[in-house]
């Protein structure tokens, strides 16, 4: 849903003043010279500012809100509401991982770190991908960032400002990646999945990179937001060859990785292409971290130094108490991640089958904590049908176009809330479904 940009004009009022050769009484100008404008407030401030137009940039100025925060705060206003919206996991951090902070802010750990992040937190992460995810990544390749997003913002921002850079996508997608290739004046294409069950096809890759005149970056996201899909290791082999055969850079967006219900972990392409492959993941999904701001990304050899100049300039470095902590969570965190993922199964169990018995038709969700679920064939799109139930049966559900560049018959649910307050939802949905299908046959 994109937002008609404002602009805010101050007004101006223009004089001109010409020296008065024909009257030597008044040789500065005319006698009652036109009165400016007061542009000082009582403190002495000039309160006056340039035009936006000339000094914020068209890519900035036009760019639309997050669609999913705002339709978020759209709905936040309906009383009584219940979200199953956003990606925010409900369970609170895991205490050993806040007990470590507490001990690193009682050492007086708030200095600042290595710009890279400290060499505990990087080790910690090389030997949880070794142990875990099935690839190994030497702690001299990680950087250490403020988060997923500014990890994403700091790799795409070194990578797309290359003249004629391009971002292909596959669609549905996080509205970041569109919205950060939109910043570096790249060149974005979205291959749309929705006809191959969600999956990305090797074949339309192919057709899309042939295509491509300078340097293009491919941004999997497996498990995928919005959809769950979770590629296996043959699809992504498959990608990894038309990426390489192309010379093309993958962007491999992995914070869901461990939230994985049929192949745990989600495997990755950085198996497969790790010269090609930039690793983007976080500790806010893994361990319901998403306050602390601590993400990380794994990066070649070749390419890691240019990034780590890019977050450098941008943030410096991340917490460093907060990255103590991580380090304590992926050096002893493994059973907490088996706990939180067993219930995120639980809850999306029952919520996929709440909605299919309201009569709605739902992706099967391999991974994340998201369903993605057809809208009704009596509303126009996905949108009209989130507004809807928002308002009729008062539950929020992200619409479909936040992840695609026109409308979308689809919504997203987001199950990462209690079962409790799941079970309340599923009851509003099934009497919402209910209502209007005696509506229908009472016409």
């Amino acid at each position: 849903m994109m937002s008609t940009p404002t602009t805010l004009e101050t007004p101006t009022t223009t004089a001109t003043f010409a020296h008065d050769e024909a009257n030597p009484a008044h040789p500065a100008g005319p006698a009652n010279p036109p009165k400016l404008p007061d542009l000082t407030s009582h403190t002495g401030e000039i309160l006056s500012h340039p035009s936006p137009d000339r000094v914020i940039p068209q890519a900035i100025a036009h760019l639309a809100p997050s669609a999913i925060r705002a339709f978020d705060a759209e709905v936040s206003r309906i009383p009584d509401i219940i979200k199953l919206t956003l990606g925010e996991p409900d369970f609170p951090t895991p205490q050993f991982i806040k007990q470590a902070a507490v001990r690193a802010l009682e050492a007086n750990r708030t200095h600042y770190a290595p710009n890279a992040g400290t060499e505990g937190l990087r080790t910690a992460i090389s030997a949880y991908l070794s142990r875990r995810r099935g690839f190994d990544i030497l702690p001299n390749r990680i950087i250490v960032t403020t988060g997923a997003s500014e990890a994403l913002s700091s790799t795409l921002g070194t990578l797309l400002e290359a003249p004629g850079a391009e971002l292909i996508e596959f669609t549905p997608a996080f509205g970041q990646y569109a919205s950060l290739a939109r910043i570096h004046g790249a060149k974005l294409t979205a291959i749309d999945t929705t006809s191959n069950e969600f999956r990305p096809d090797p074949a339309a890759l192919d057709r899309v990179l042939g295509q491509t005149r300078g340097p293009a970056v491919v941004i999997l996201n497996s498990p995928s937001n919005p959809t769950g899909t979770v590629l296996n290791e043959d699809e992504l082999r498959d990608l990894a060859r038309v990426i390489d055969r192309h010379d093309a850079i993958a962007v491999s967006d992995e914070v869901y990785a461990e939230i994985s219900f049929e192949n745990r972990p989600a495997p990755s392409i950085a198996k497969f292409i790790p010269e090609r492959t930039v690793v983007i993941d976080s500790t806010s999904k893994t361990y319901a971290m998403t306050g602390w701001r601590l993400g990380w990304l794994a990066a070649p050899e070749w390419l890691a130094p240019a990034i780590l100049k890019h977050h450098q300039l941008a943030v410096s470095c991340a917490a460093t108490f907060s990255m103590d902590a991580a380090q304590e969570a992926y050096e002893h965190g493994d059973d907490a991640i088996d706990e939180m993922v067993k219930e995120y199964r639980r809850r999306r169990d029952f919520l996929a089958g709440a909605l299919n018995a309201a009569g709605y038709r739902t992706v099967n969700p391999q991974g994340a904590f998201y369903l993605y679920v057809r809208a009704p064939e009596r509303y126009a799109n996905g949108l009209e049908f989130a507004r809807n139930l928002a308002q009729r049966a008062k539950v929020a559900a992200i619409p479909g176009t936040a992840f695609a560049a026109g409308p979308s018959p689809y919504v997203r649910f987001s199950y990462a809330a209690s079962l409790d307050t799941l079970h309340q939802a599923a009851d509003r949905i099934r009497a919402f479904a209910d209502r209007q299908d005696n509506n229908r046959q009472d016409r």
